[in-house]
C-alpha cells in the first residue's frame, strides 16, 4: 500500500467513462491532492463488481466515497460490507458505522434536547405510529423515513384544514404536488416504512422555512464552508404561487454572515453530537454537513436563531471550494497518524 495513494470512489455502470478526476464536482479536489504530492485515482463503484473492487482497493491508503446506492433504488448492503472490510487497514470516509450513528434521520430524535434540537418524535412500529401520530396540538408535521436523500421519503402532513376525515400530503421530492387522503389511506401509504424493523421520524413543521436554509460544511470537527439556499423543497405556497427550489450559494468558513454558527458548532455542538452519537473525531467524515433553519434572523443567540433540519454524512457533494484544503489536510493526518 502506498501511503500517498488516494481513491475517489464514485458510482458508475461497468464500462462507464465517468471519471472523478475530470468531473466538475471533484476535479478541483483531485487537483489539490496532486498538488500536495498525493497520487489520486478515480474508482467506479457498482454492486456487480463489488468483489473485484475489494482487491483493487487494497493499494490505497485512503478511500473517499461519493456513492449512494439508495439513489439507484438499491440498498447499501454490498457497499457497506466492502467499505467496512477495507477500513480495517486504511482510512475510509464516510465509514458505514459513522453513517449509521449520525447520518440517518434517527439522529434528529437523539439530539432533540440539544441547543439545535426541537419537537421531534420517533415511531419504532406501525402500531406506535397509529396510536401517537395524530396529535391535534400541532396540525402540520414533517415525516421522514429512516434513510433517504434529495427529499425522497420526506413528507409534509397537513391536517389543519381536514374535511371529511382527510389530510393533505406533500412529498418533498415532488414539491408542489398535494395529495388528499383519508386517514385509512394515509396509514396504508406509510405502513411499508416500518418493514424490516425500520422507523419514521416526526418533526414539527417550521414556518421559518421562508427564511431560507443554511448548510454548514465540516471536515472532521472543523467548519470548512457554508451554503445558503433561499428556496427549498416544501417551501410553502404563498398567494397561490409555488416557488421551485433555488440555487445554493457557497461561502467560505470565514464568512461573517455565519460566524455565530461556526463558533457554536466548533466550540460546543459538534462535541455534543459526537457524545450522543458515540462518534470519535477519528470517525467523522472528511466532508459532511448539517442543514439549519434560520428562525430569528437578527437574534444574537445562535441557539434561538437556528434549528437543525438534518445531517448528511455520505456522498456530500458539491461542496464549497473552501472545503478542499480542509479535506486534503484531514486525509493527510488520518493516513500518517
Amino acid at each position: 500500500m502506498n501511503n500517498s495513494s488516494i481513491a475517489l470512489m464514485i458510482y458508475g455502470e461497468p464500462g462507464s467513462s465517468k471519471n472523478a478526476l475530470t468531473e466538475e464536482k471533484y476535479k478541483k479536489l483531485a487537483a489539490y491532492f496532486t498538488e500536495k504530492g498525493f497520487t489520486v485515482d478515480s474508482v467506479l463503484y457498482h454492486d456487480s463488481i463489488c468483489s473485484k473492487l475489494e482487491n483493487e482497493l487494497l493499494k490505497y491508503a485512503a478511500i473517499l466515497v461519493w456513492v449512494n446506492p439508495i439513489e439507484q433504488g438499491t440498498s447499501r448492503k454490498h457497499l457497506d460490507t466492502l467499505l467496512t472490510g477495507l477500513a480495517k487497514d486504511r482510512f475510509v470516509s464516510a465509514h458505514p458505522d459513522t453513517i449509521l450513528r449520525i447520518g440517518t434521520k434517527e439522529i434528529l430524535y437523539k439530539i432533540r434536547d440539544t441547543d439545535f434540537g426541537g419537537d421531534t418524535k420517533l415511531y419504532n412500529s406501525f402500531q406506535d405510529f397509529k396510536e401517537r401520530f395524530f396529535d391535534r396540538s400541532q396540525t402540520v408535521r414533517i415525516l421522514k423515513q429512516y434513510r433517504g436523500n434529495g427529499g425522497n421519503g420526506v413528507f409534509k402532513v397537513d391536517y389543519s384544514k381536514s374535511r371529511n376525515d382527510k389530510v393533505i400530503i406533500t412529498h418533498a421530492a415532488k414539491g408542489d404536488e398535494e395529495v388528499s387522503m383519508t386517514i385509512d389511506e394515509f396509514y396504508a401509504a406509510f405502513k411499508n416504512y416500518f418493514d424490516q424493523g425500520s422507523m419514521l421520524i416526526d418533526q414539527a413543521w417550521n414556518l421559518n422555512l421562508i427564511n431560507g436554509m443554511v448548510r454548514c460544511y465540516l471536515s472532521g470537527t472543523k467548519v470548512s464552508g457554508f451554503g445558503y439556499q433561499e428556496i427549498n423543497a416544501l417551501y410553502p405556497v404563498i398567494n397561490g404561487v409555488y416557488k421551485k427550489p433555488g440555487q445554493r450559494f457557497y461561502y467560505s468558513e470565514d464568512c461573517a454572515l455565519f460566524s455565530d454558527l461556526k463558533h457554536i458548532m466548533e466550540k460546543k455542538w459538534v462535541a455534543q453530537l459526537q457524545e450522543i452519537g458515540g462518534v470519535s473525531s477519528e470517525m467523522l467524515p472528511v466532508i459532511w454537513d448539517a442543514d439549519f433553519f434560520i428562525n430569528k434572523i437578527n437574534s444574537d443567540n445562535p441557539n434561538e436563531k437556528y434549528t437543525l433540519c438534518e445531517i448528511n454524512t455520505s456522498s456530500v457533494s458539491p461542496f464549497p471550494e473552501s472545503s478542499i484544503p480542509y479535506i486534503v489536510s484531514d486525509v493527510a493526518k488520518r493516513i500518517t497518524n
